[in-house]
């Protein structure tokens, strides 16, 4: 029990770190919140996964786990970047979801197919090395799979309903940092 509750406590953290890097990589805490939901559709998936290979809930799926959350979140990124880009460019709201979807379909495909097909060597292996690390593959597989297909319905709807305001460019190139002082000058 003491070290299921260190990974749940190992899990929070790296969702906040998740959170925080992308906070500062959009500029924005409105597009991580959004990119955000596609975590607990992974775990939906990752349960699903092992509830139909009849395996248990172990350490080595709670690693899955670990790994799935930060895996997961690329679709996200990739659907949430390109939304904005076309905002910015001045696509309205819902059509650029639409040219997001359109566009996006086969790189977000790709990236989660690889990942999954990569994990199936592990879930369908007979070795006795890879029965250690079924539960893991396996709850990646799933959840990358379940998240995948939902991160296409719901990160455009929460896109929708949360976003209100035209996407700003922070453009930084104009700052120079003085060498000696450490400051910014304009």
């Amino acid at each position: 029990m003491d070290m299921v509750s260190q990974m749940v406590q190992m899990l929070a953290l790296g969702l906040l770190f998740i959170y925080l890097v992308m906070v500062a990589q959009f500029q924005s805490l409105l597009s991580p919140f959004i990119i955000l939901f596609t975590v607990p559709l992974a775990f939906t998936g990752g349960l699903i996964g092992l509830l139909i290979a009849g395996e248990q809930l172990s350490m080595m799926s709670l690693m899955g786990f670990m790994v799935l959350m930060g895996t997961v979140v690329n679709n996200g990124i990739v659907f949430v970047d390109y939304t904005n880009q076309l905002r910015l460019e001045g696509v309205e709201k819902r059509r650029a979801l639409v040219l997001t979807g359109q566009a996006r379909l086969r790189p977000i495909l790709m990236t989660a197919l690889t990942t999954i097909l990569s994990m199936c060597s592990l879930i369908f292996s007979q070795s006795t090395t890879a029965a250690a690390s079924r539960g893991m593959a396996i709850v990646v597989a799933g959840g990358l799979a379940y998240a995948t297909l939902m991160t296409l319905f719901v990160v455009p709807v929460m896109y929708d309903i949360f976003y209100r305001k035209q996407p700003r460019v922070i453009d930084l190139d104009d700052e120079v940092l003085d060498d000696q002082t450490g400051l910014l000058e304009h």
